[in-house]
């Protein structure tokens, strides 16, 4: 069935899903995603998750022995990180983690973690820890490697984990590992929304030092929502063993595919220029917010996040709940450091969404300013109107992800790009065009 005609069936035969259809559109069509998690999925990803593979998964009888999809996925995510073992059959990133933590301790055992990360995937799993955590210093705002092999050689962990979803510097990872080995620990790093810097080569990859890397393989690597593992040759049998132990005896041809897809494409010219554009596009950001008087946290970024630091007594949620009503979906959250005492409100804010839809650094300096004036206006409504409509003007003639970042020569984008919008995008973003194009004029008047 064309698409047309199949949208046309759909809209007549299931008038309310389609509707929610609509809204999702204008959702995502007209507003900025400064969250971490959030990213268009490539086109190409996109059309094999929803394609013929998804009528046929394989259960345990046949999955003890790799599939060729499944081989596939996984050589590419070895070659694509450097690492001597990938396992690529895990729903999400929670599950991973929990087999992590299966494989790699026992009940009682002490972990020394980051901020206390993958605590929460311990519940109502029968997984029971010591977590004591390690963070940033207070005054520096930065992790003080020293005092974490301080901690490590007084409490001897046997799991050290480091996951910097909320710290936007990069880490010396062979001292990370020097001080696992001192006190006879593993080391487990979850690279989280980082993972497609260091699959670009744009990061420092803990692959080389780490005993266990996670993440992520939607957000920025543009994949389907599941998750990785990669792990060193010695301990390659036991996750294996551990991953059907935990229950993942099955999987789903549709998600192989779409991850053989792309791991490939996240070794293309394109991927690198798209990671390098995400960095220019955070310093940029974070230019802007500090022109405003928006304080940052941990000195100058070096990822695609930005802390935000909220000024003394701002609720982080309300400040969160007022950008959504502006147009910006971002993230709040509570930075703990070193002292428990010190804790920092911020709004953990992320630049790769906007960069898949093609805005570079003048936009993103803009958009900082903007959010950044919002913020110490508290909020208050002239400042909010004024940032809606900024922010829907900048998006106009934006797509949900940019033909720019294919690999060369390459120009599908089917359902959501520049060249080919699906039938009711087009439609939908011509009325609201016409709409924003009314607004404009009524602003600038």
């Amino acid at each position: 069935m064309q698409k047309k005609n199949l949208l046309e069936s759909l809209a007549a035969f299931d008038p309310e899903i389609y509707g929610m259809m609509q809204e999702e559109v204008q959702k995502q069509r007209f507003t900025l995603s400064l969250l971490p998690t959030s990213n268009a999925v490539s086109p190409f990803s996109a059309f094999l998750k929803g394609s013929i593979f998804g009528n046929g998964y394989l259960d345990h009888h046949a999955v003890q022995s790799h599939i060729r999809l499944e081989k596939i996925a996984e050589e590419r995510a070895a070659k694509l990180f450097g690492a001597e073992h990938a396992i690529v059959r895990i729903s999400d990133i929670a599950a991973a983690s929990r087999v992590v933590f299966h494989a790699l301790c026992r009940d009682g055992d002490t972990v020394l973690s980051f901020n206390r990360r993958k605590s929460e995937h311990c519940s109502g799993e029968h997984l029971h820890f010591e977590f004591i955590s390690f963070s940033i210093e207070p005054d520096t705002e930065l992790i003080d490697l020293k005092r974490v092999r301080q901690l490590a050689e007084a409490r001897k962990p046997r799991l050290i984990i480091y996951s910097p979803v909320n710290y936007p510097r990069h880490i010396d990872y062979k001292e990370l590992q020097s001080i696992a080995e001192s006190v006879g620990a593993y080391l487990w790093v979850d690279i989280g929304q980082n993972a497609g810097s260091v699959a670009a080569g744009c990061s420092p990859s803990p692959v080389p030092y780490a005993d266990v890397v996670t993440f992520p393989t939607g957000d920025s690597l543009r994949g389907p929502q599941s998750a990785v593992i990669l792990t060193k040759a010695k301990l390659a049998e036991l996750m294996d063993k551990t991953v059907l132990d935990t229950g993942h005896s099955m999987v789903k041809k549709n998600v192989l595919a779409a991850l053989g897809t792309t791991f490939l494409e996240a070794g293309s010219e394109a991927f690198k220029a798209y990671c390098q554009q995400v960095m220019r596009n955070a310093q940029a950001f974070e230019k802007g917010l500090r022109e405003a008087g928006v304080q940052t946290l941990c000195g100058d970024t070096e990822t695609h996040l930005i802390l935000a630091r909220l000024p003394e007594g701002m609720d982080a949620h309300v400040m969160a709940e007022k950008l959504d009503e502006a147009g910006f979906l971002v993230k709040s959250d509570l930075m703990l450091t070193a002292d428990e005492g010190c804790t920092f409100p911020i709004l953990r804010l992320s630049v790769l969404d906007p960069t898949t839809r093609a805005l570079k650094e003048t936009a993103l300096q803009t958009v900082g300013r903007v959010i950044g004036e919002l913020m110490l206006s508290a909020g208050e409504d002239a400042a909010l109107q004024k940032a809606r409509t900024q922010v829907r003007a900048l998006l106009l003639d934006k797509p949900l992800f940019s033909d720019e970042w294919l690999p060369a020569n390459i120009h599908l984008t089917p359902g959501y790009g520049q060249k080919d919008l699906n039938i009711t995008q087009e439609l939908e973003a011509e009325k609201k065009r016409s709409q924003a194009e009314r607004m404009l004029s009524f602003w600038d008047s």
